[in-house]
């Protein structure tokens, strides 16, 4: 994996965070507090593509009150 993909799946889940939450604090104690249900800190899980399509797929559910 090079830097630069990691870079910009970091900076995707940032983005989708902030959004969700609207406020870029929430959006960074959100990743950095771990989560119940992801088992770790959303910010660790998305080092992996497939840890951030997690973090992501919560994300979305938050967004649109679906269960998560």
């Amino acid at each position: 994996m090079s830097q630069s993909e990691r870079l910009e799946r970091l900076a995707r889940v940032m983005a989708l965070a902030e959004d969700v939450w609207e406020s870029r604090d929430d959006a960074r104690r959100f990743l950095t507090t771990p989560h119940a249900l992801l088992g770790e800190r959303p910010l660790d899980l998305a080092q992996t593509e497939l840890g951030a399509r997690r973090v992501e797929d919560l994300l979305w559910r938050l967004e649109y009150s679906l269960p998560a």
